[in-house]
């Protein structure tokens, strides 16, 4: 998977996946940005430590696995 956010930001403007499902997804995996800093992480306005990017990899393929994507 490329850049994560990108794909992430894509999904949540085309409808794909709500931006609190995830969230709770980045969250299960171990994430500890709570809902307003993921956002503000996921458009680019605030950066997180770079192993964030990683979690929300990993949210981004259990989703896909789920078939929710």
């Amino acid at each position: 998977m490329e850049d994560s956010r990108q794909t992430a930001r894509a999904l949540v403007m085309e409808h794909e996946v709500t931006l609190d499902d995830l969230w709770a997804w980045y969250w299960a995996n171990g994430g500890n940005a709570g809902p307003w800093d993921f956002d503000a992480y996921l458009f680019g306005i605030q950066e997180r430590d770079p192993f964030d990017l990683k979690i929300l990899t990993w949210a981004m393929e259990d989703l896909e696995a789920r078939a929710l994507l």
